[in-house]
């Protein structure tokens, strides 16, 4: 609980955090009661680094630091004030001495006491209190664009199958065969000699010749055969967009309890 209690810290320990441009920084303003008493001077601011906002002004009593929550100072701007009318003479005495370090949840107590706060230990976190919040309260609701992708079906083209007739040209070694003439020459001998007597004369014979010849013939025959379907195919695709977000730059504004940090956004879960 003290870890969680040490976010409630000084304004002057931030660095980076200043009142917002255009409101008055009340440090080192005189605070004074309701019938115009001067109880001290506005040493620093406590802020809430979660919520950002102020949650009791440290008023330096001479001698003595108490804190008082916001919801109790009303300021006086041209008299350069912090009027603290609704909290009685009483009740700013009963207020424990602050030693200027963070604000502990025993702190709490003692200070939700003299204000008549209900700061007990069974409650977290009493900032829902009128002493917390001032007089006036806002909200502000952050929105940001988030990207939605669906899917619809539409045309992917279409795709055409057809066949087309081309030409090769092929070579083929065919073996073929054919018969030729070979002519032996043999000497006659006298006893080989046939009866009669040879005369000379013109003769001829005539032998036949085959050969193989080579018939090209052309027939179709199916080779291969196509078969087209369609199937499905998941493929991942990124999806680029600008999306917008609103972002929230908290004032520090010392009347209405809201802080600024110098170029500090805030996420949605600090506010």
């Amino acid at each position: 609980m003290a870890n969680e209690m040490d976010r409630v810290v000084p304004l002057n320990s931030l660095p980076g955090y200043k009142v917002a441009d255009g409101e008055p920084d009340i440090r080192g303003w005189d605070v004074v009661a309701s019938d115009g008493r001067r109880l001290g001077r506005v040493d620093d601011l406590l802020v809430d680094t979660q919520a950002n906002k102020v949650r009791y002004v440290d008023v330096d009593g001479e001698g003595r630091h108490v804190t008082i929550p916001i919801g109790y100072a009303t300021l006086e701007r041209e008299r350069r004030e912090v009027l603290v009318d609704r909290l009685g003479e009483e009740q700013y005495s009963a207020l424990p001495s602050y030693d200027r370090g963070p604000i502990t949840r025993d702190y709490e107590e003692q200070v939700g006491r003299a204000c008549r706060v209900d700061a007990s230990a069974a409650t977290p976190d009493f900032y829902e209190a009128d002493a917390f919040r001032g007089r006036d309260e806002m909200r502000l609701t952050l929105s940001e664009e988030q990207l939605s992708v669906g899917k619809r079906e539409v045309s992917g083209g279409e795709v055409g199958v057809h066949k087309h007739v081309e030409t090769r040209h092929v070579h083929e070694e065919v073996p073929l065969r054919h018969e030729e003439v070979e002519i032996e020459r043999r000497p006659i001998s006298e006893g080989m000699m046939t009866s009669g007597r040879p005369e000379i004369t013109e003769d001829e014979i005539r032998i036949p010749l085959h050969a193989e010849e080579a018939v090209v013939e052309k027939r179709v025959v199916p080779t291969e055969e196509l078969v087209v379907r369609k199937r499905e195919v998941v493929e991942t695709e990124g999806v680029d967009a600008e999306l917008r977000r609103e972002r929230a730059e908290v004032d520090r504004e010392v009347t209405d309890t809201h802080l600024r940090s110098d170029r500090t956004d805030l996420r949605d879960d600090r506010i």
